[in-house]
């Protein structure tokens, strides 16, 4: 696979449970460029990308996931859109608000004070022909997997263990990596078992120990290999159990924003004819940025004119 970024699916000892792991450091990294994010926001867009992915490939076909973290922090929110297929953007609102990095206390890197403490998850899942299933839960901790994993729990009836990590360089304060791991317990089995240890392991801090590990063996400059990573996610998630993992397909990620000029050109007609024919006075030019790709679409006046005759052809020119 040429891309570094990939899900990786699986099984643990026959059918016990579900494995599903993520590597979007690239994801990660084009999102934080993207949003001039750096810190606490940096590791929010990581965790969050990663834990929209994991949401994606709960889905079937070609279905859209949108995750929101609303939180009561400085960050604001932070949304994923991704697809099963392994396509994904990730929006933060307030990204400027994230450079300071705290450490909980058994030393992982904590988003909580910026995400908030309390707020909500919201998922919405497009299943296609404008059928959707909409679901939220309250914030466990404002780290967002956790607050991911408590939403599968209690709004989809999906026993899980979930987590998602990233990590900055300590000098330059880029991404170096930025995963995610989902187990699911299955029903005749010993899934639970698998589950709670697993849970266990990466609430004490297992997953980050692991990654610092394979980190503090490279260069600086050199990027982890994925598939060195994603054998340490198993080995953090399932410990012994990582001999018992059965890998059943693996496919890249990679970002990509829907946005055209087009969808643009219709967020202006929106606006209504007198808006627009107030904006063709006052500026006499408009611009729309996309909120995830950052992408800026510049419209004219004559630009705006058109739209605005189109809402009604009748329209006179403003003066």
């Amino acid at each position: 696979m040429s891309s570094t970024d990939r899900i990786v699916r699986g099984l643990v000892a026959g059918s016990q449970a579900r494995f599903v792991a993520v590597v979007a450091t690239r994801l990660a990294r084009d999102a934080a460029r993207r949003h001039e994010a750096e810190g606490s926001a940096a590791i929010a867009l990581g965790r969050a990308g990663a834990a929209g992915l994991l949401l994606a490939t709960l889905t079937k076909g070609d279905e859209r996931v949108t995750l929101q973290i609303l939180g009561d922090g400085p960050l604001g929110a932070v949304t994923v859109d991704a697809t099963s297929g392994g396509e994904a953007r990730i929006f933060l609102r307030n990204p400027a608000a994230g450079a300071r990095v705290t450490e909980d206390a058994a030393g992982r890197p904590s988003i909580g004070p910026g995400i908030g403490r309390s707020g909500i998850v919201s998922v919405v899942r497009d299943l296609g022909m404008r059928d959707t299933f909409r679901g939220q839960t309250e914030l466990a901790d404002g780290e967002i997997d956790t607050d991911v994993e408590k939403y599968l729990a209690m709004s989809e009836q999906i026993d899980n263990a979930l987590a998602c990590e990233t990590l900055l360089d300590a000098e330059t304060g880029e991404i170096r990596c930025a995963v995610g791991v989902l187990l699911q317990a299955l029903p005749g089995g010993e899934g639970a078992a698998v589950l709670e240890a697993a849970r266990a392991r990466l609430r004490a801090g297992e997953l980050a120990a692991a990654l610092g590990r394979t980190l503090g063996a490279l260069d600086a400059d050199a990027p982890p290999p994925p598939t060195s990573l994603m054998d340490q996610v198993a080995q953090a998630a399932l410990g012994e159990r990582v001999d018992a993992l059965d890998i059943l397909d693996a496919r890249p990620v990679r970002f990509h924003c829907p946005c055209t000029r087009d969808r643009a050109r219709t967020t202006l007609g929106l606006l209504g004819q007198d808006d627009l024919a107030a904006m063709i006075r006052e500026d006499g030019a408009a611009e729309v940025t996309c909120d995830f790709c950052r992408t800026t679409y510049t419209f004219t006046d004559a630009d705006l004119e058109e739209i605005r005759r189109e809402l009604r052809p009748e329209a006179v020119a403003p003066s």
